[in-house]
């Protein structure tokens, strides 16, 4: 795992920080789809986009949480509403600065229009979020701005094929300037949900 004690603070810190503040900015983030690993069907509500900014020269870095609850702001950072929670996740690598461009990423590089790193959640907990590593697939953005359309499909590294699509607004995070740009080479950054 990426940065694992660096994303245990992070959430420490969160939790205590909640207990005293929820600045949740009360935005809908609401939205609907389906996740099918397996034999195993999964109804999507929501889901964020993340803004890492540039990743090395020319290319930018956004990474897509889609789960089956809601999600809320807690100190600038997302969480899942519920203890127990499922979907997808994909960190994805465009040449647009501002958003994914519309079209087809595909698994196996980290230039434009690719991604190295995708899991799926199955009954996952802050706690203990171990997702199931993707290993091949495309991921589609057919629409992006205040709502997107997005589908995927892939297998994970146990072999299982998996599919999906989301449609609605995806809540926004800026993260562009906490980590430094452009990337250190072999740096990596924490996840922020689910990591």
């Amino acid at each position: 795992m990426k940065n694992l004690k660096l994303f245990v603070l992070l959430l420490s810190v969160g939790l205590m920080s909640y207990s005293c503040k929820n600045d949740d900015d009360g935005g809908s983030s609401s939205g609907s789809g389906v996740v099918i690993y397996g034999d195993t069907e999964i109804q999507l509500k929501s889901g964020v986009i993340m803004d890492y900014g540039e990743y090395m020269d020319g290319i930018y870095n956004f990474d897509i949480t889609l789960v089956d609850t809601q999600v809320r702001t807690v100190d600038g950072y997302p969480f899942p509403t519920e203890d127990v929670f499922s979907g997808v996740y994909f960190e994805l690598f465009t040449s647009n600065v501002s958003d994914l461009q519309v079209g087809t990423y595909s698994f196996g590089s980290a230039d434009a229009g690719g991604y190295e790193y995708a899991e799926v959640y199955i009954n996952a907990t802050i706690e203990q979020d171990e997702g199931i590593s993707i290993n091949s697939g495309s991921f589609s953005v057919l629409d992006n701005g205040s709502s997107y359309e997005l589908e995927f499909e892939g297998t994970t590294s146990d072999g299982t094929a998996f599919s999906g699509s989301f449609s609605g607004p995806l809540r926004a995070y800026d993260f562009s300037d906490e980590f430094g740009r452009p990337a250190e080479e072999g740096a990596s950054k924490p996840r922020l949900f689910f990591r």
